[in-house]
């Protein structure tokens, strides 16, 4: 069955900066593949490491057992690894992929799996949340046409703030290099769009209607570049998925709807028999009364991988012909689709927690707080003549947040590139930085010095 898609192009080791006389260095000195420098730029890089302090469902918990968006990130990996062993072999049976190197995928597989919360910023997706609603709220202050070199420049910018998404930040961290401040990764094509569940832009008209995308405007031109490399360009225009963000997607699905379970036990906030016997009955067959829930855990894990590839198989060719769209779990049997009802009937009680939204409702007074002070301090940028004339609290904000250098030398930058910065910073804090930062910035933490 003839493919749009093909192997040859979709493994593509180009990169979105790279440049000749980096591969010819590269080549003498490094015995890795692309692949796996991607994989290792990502462990050794200063975001990756940030999420060790990160919520992945519970803000700020002091139990070390409780998962963040690094242990998360490191199990997705593993899932994701195992995915990729069958979709070598599939792939050779089924499409053109006979003269590739199947070893590459598991690098490509790791690495998107690492980097697909790497753009989250603190506080979990209650972060997302403030960071947009605090946007539209305080629109008029953020995005005075005046500052814009011109409504288009200002129309993209107030669709990326209001559209706030850590997918699509992690794009941006993953695909550019240009500021070596903020520890951009230059990932290969492959690796980005094995990443990217939402092929579209935030001012596309799918993100206003499933309020999720994977591009802001700022990065439109390395997605639609590194598209074209990859031969995921359709005939009518449209941008479709890379095979294997279809598994990318599954491996994240599958480990936190499981892990999220074993936390909420490990909190208290879910009795133990009730969150056994779910494990039990997803881990089917393979699963016994007698075994603790770490056991059920990892077996429950096995079948729903087994589940996932079953769909992914079956949709294979649809996949290959860039025509399907919607996540693999969308096509899971009944069976399957009861369990995670069943898991997500449990997500009611985990979320609707009392401490957590008691942290969640302290997270928009924390975020709040450095958004506005960093939105007046671009704002007194834009307004001043020089460095030496920004006012005196923004100048010192400015400092505090990017270093005096650094604030001088880009100083006659626009305003959308400052917000570009502003949203950099604040999706890089940690939940503890952010809060600490909020503390200094309203002078609460002054006398615990």
């Amino acid at each position: 069955m003839p493919h749009h898609l093909s192997w040859k192009r979709l493994l593509s080791a180009n990169r979105p900066a790279a440049s000749r006389s980096d591969s010819e260095k590269f080549a003498d000195i490094d015995s890795r593949t692309a692949f796996e420098r991607d994989h290792d730029r990502i462990v050794f890089s200063a975001p990756f490491r940030r999420l060790a302090r990160k919520t992945q469902v519970h803000p700020l918990a002091t139990n070390s057992h409780i998962h963040n968006r690094l242990t998360h990130s490191m199990e997705v990996a593993c899932v994701g690894r195992t995915f990729a062993s069958r979709v070598a072999r599939l792939a050779r049976e089924r499409s053109d992929f006979e003269d590739c190197d199947a070893t590459q995928i598991a690098w490509i597989m790791q690495s998107a799996c690492l980097v697909h919360d790497l753009g989250n910023p603190p506080f979990g997706h209650a972060g997302e949340e403030v960071v947009r609603a605090w946007a539209a709220k305080h629109a008029d202050e953020m995005f005075n046409v005046a500052r814009f070199k011109s409504p288009e420049e200002r129309a993209a910018s107030l669709a990326d703030w209001l559209h706030f998404e850590g997918n699509a930040q992690g794009f941006r961290l993953a695909a550019r290099r240009d500021i070596q401040k903020v520890s951009y990764l230059n990932l290969t094509h492959a690796s980005l769009a094995a990443a990217i569940k939402y092929p579209w832009s935030s001012a596309d008209p799918r993100t206003a209607e499933r309020n999720k995308h994977n591009v802001y405007s700022t990065e439109l031109p390395l997605f639609q570049a590194m598209a074209e490399d990859l031969g995921l360009v359709l005939p009518s225009g449209q941008i479709c998925r890379h095979p294997l963000s279809f598994l990318t997607e599954a491996a994240d699905d599958i480990c936190y709807r499981i892990i999220d379970l074993e936390d909420a036990v490990e909190m208290g906030i879910r009795d133990e028999a009730s969150v056994h016997r779910l494990l039990l009955a997803i881990a089917s067959t393979h699963g016994k009364e007698s075994m603790r829930l770490p056991q059920l855990r990892g077996l429950a894990i096995t079948s729903l991988i087994d589940t996932f590839w079953t769909v992914f198989e079956a949709s294979f060719d649809q996949i290959m012909k860039g025509e399907r769209i919607q996540d693999l779990k969308s096509s899971l049997d009944e069976k399957t689709k009861e369990h995670i009802a069943a898991i997500k009937t449990n997500y009611d009680e985990i979320f609707g927690h009392s401490k957590k939204v008691a942290m969640e409702l302290g997270a928009y007074h924390i975020l709040g707080r450095v958004l506005k002070a960093l939105v007046k301090t671009i704002n007194s940028i834009h307004d001043a003549q020089t460095f030496a004339d920004v006012p005196f609290l923004s100048r010192r904000c400015a400092e505090l947040v990017w270093g005096r250098e650094f604030a001088e030398e880009n100083f006659s930058q626009g305003h959308a590139w400052w917000l570009s910065r502003v949203s950099d910073f604040v999706s890089g804090m940690t939940d503890d930085y952010a809060t600490k930062l909020s503390g200094d910035i309203g002078g609460h933490s002054f006398f615990d010095r």
